[in-house]
């Protein structure tokens, strides 16, 4: 690792990304026959309809609830890959945790020589092999840190890696250790993170009129708070207040069921008065939040 990391500025490199949106079509009914294609009416689906849809998608692997085209989320003014991009470029040791399928990962290509990912959700493991093992990448199955927001910690082991291993250890919304990671990085290494705010849920909580659990505070402030208190010393920061939308409420019940820790208590029998008002309104629309925060293990100790 060299000490130019560290004076990475993502305001310069991420400044063409500042406004980018994201721009999605659902298009149906067009079918294409004999000579020239034709569009065809195609009945709008009913409120049942869409209720049975979103109830019926598959949710066990990680964003099989997040339909494409009808759940749209604003792009933050930051681009990942070139906040971490930096940090590899001396980097031979790397750590991915909670990679999920592993997609996002290969987007930070070229990787360090000995890089590693864990994934904990046992049925995104097969796709997170299929998709690292080819680009010669480990895939380790393991419980992850402890939630950020849980102050009491529930007894979760270290992750298994061995002291000072990693250069760079990298992190997209997974829950993580201020103490374990400060472990498993190399003197001088780094560790990247994406989060997302821990008030997402609140205005779908109101307007469905469903409890939600009082979570503790997870912001920038309170990630800078935890690795600071470990030791780690922090080299830079965002934070940003993003549009999320589902364009019907059968993609609002299917993103809901893959984010059952949001509302626990969602159900479509008991939000369904709620769900009909949402679907006379059309688009439903929330604030989301996300931040990213860089650090580093002291090389001197």
């Amino acid at each position: 690792m060299t000490a130019g990391a560290s004076t990475f500025d993502p305001r310069v490199s991420c400044a063409a990304h500042a406004d980018r949106r994201v721009r999605c079509w659902w298009e149906v009914g067009l079918l294409v026959g004999p000579g020239p294609a034709k569009m065809e009416h195609v009945p709008t689906p009913t409120f049942d309809e869409l209720l049975a849809e979103g109830a019926a998608v598959d949710v066990s692997t990680w964003g099989g609830g997040f339909l494409p085209g009808r759940y749209l989320e604003e792009l933050a003014p930051w681009e990942f890959t070139h906040i971490v991009g930096p940090y590899l470029a001396d980097a031979d040791t790397m750590l991915d945790m909670g990679t999920g399928d592993g997609s996002k990962l290969l987007t930070l290509r070229p990787l360090p020589r000995h890089t590693v990912a864990y994934e904990e959700w046992a049925p995104t493991v097969p796709a997170a092999l299929r998709t690292l093992r080819p680009a010669g990448v480990p895939v380790v199955r393991c419980l992850g840190s402890v939630d950020n927001t849980d102050r009491a910690g529930t007894g979760r082991p270290v992750l298994p890696f061995c002291d000072s291993a990693f250069d760079v250890v990298t992190n997209r919304h997974e829950c993580f250790s201020p103490a374990d990671l400060y472990r498993v990085l190399r003197p001088g290494g780094v560790f990247v993170t994406q989060q997302v705010g821990g008030g997402d849920a609140d205005e779908l909580r109101d307007v469905l009129d469903v409890d939600a659990p009082a979570l503790a505070r997870w912001d920038l402030a309170e990630a800078r708070r935890q690795v600071e208190g470990a030791g780690l010393a922090v080299l830079g920061s965002g934070e940003a207040s993003l549009e999320a939308r589902c364009t019907d409420v059968g993609a609002l019940v299917a993103y809901l069921r893959s984010v059952p820790w949001y509302l626990p208590d969602f159900t479509v029998a008991r939000c369904r008065e709620q769900l009909y008002a949402l679907h006379e309104q059309g688009e439903i629309r929330w604030r989301t939040g996300r931040f990213w925060l860089a650090a580093r293990r002291p090389s001197a100790e």
